[in-house]
């Protein structure tokens, strides 16, 4: 039964997950690259700066340090979202409300930094919706590992297959399959990738917990 809802963080909670992608791609096109959605959504989406960094970088043959880019890009995408250019997902501070009244756990489960996130949460006024924050910063392991996500339950006092996770990523769906959780899929251009989700919405608007429930019957 449902005890625990694990939220991704870009392109779940927030609309932000090509305004990551913009980033990268601002600070590489002068070395001539280019990444489509799909493959963003299908490789990367959720993997971590560095990761994305050290395998473009080796892709085209570019003498630069992953970690220098990833220190830059960090401060770019803070700067954006300081900017005003960051919108949260539809319907989910409803939805997050909804979870509060009911006394049900919540947690991020992101690949970004925390401060990323923080700093997300606090400029659109929902820094107090969660219960735990596990971030890219505090574990070795990333998505599609399923550590991630077993990390944020035993956190909560869940157990794995009384959680539903929701996800708009491909290396996150593996994840949370691998934790053996249920999935819920935010409509992305990962989608036709994504093997048997539970549930797939297009946002939160309509979304409640009998829903989620439902999923175990």
């Amino acid at each position: 039964m449902l005890k625990a809802v694990l939220f991704d963080f870009d392109g779940v909670v927030v609309q932000s997950e090509l305004l990551h992608k913009r980033t990268f791609m601002e600070m590489l096109a002068p070395y001539g690259v280019t990444v489509s959605d799909e493959r963003w959504y299908r490789e990367f989406a959720g993997t971590g700066s560095r990761h994305i960094f050290e395998v473009l970088i080796k892709e085209h043959g570019i003498d630069l340090d992953p970690a220098e880019l990833t220190e830059k890009r960090k401060r770019i995408y803070e700067n954006y979202v300081r900017g005003g250019e960051l919108r949260e997902t539809p319907g989910v501070r409803e939805f997050l409300k909804q979870l509060k009244e009911a006394g049900m756990m919540s947690a991020i489960v992101s690949g970004s930094h925390r401060t990323n996130v923080q700093l997300a949460l606090a400029i659109l006024g929902l820094e107090n919706q969660f219960d735990l924050i596990v971030s890219g910063d505090d574990l070795k392991v990333r998505k599609p590992d399923p550590g991630p996500f077993l990390h944020a339950a035993e956190r909560l006092g869940a157990m794995p297959a009384d959680c539903v996770v929701i996800e708009d990523s491909v290396s996150g769906s593996l994840a949370a399959r691998a934790a053996g959780m249920k999935l819920v899929v935010v409509e992305s251009p990962a989608l036709a990738l994504i093997k048997g989700p539970d549930l797939v919405i297009s946002n939160f608007a309509g979304l409640d917990i009998k829903k989620l429930e439902r999923l175990w019957a």
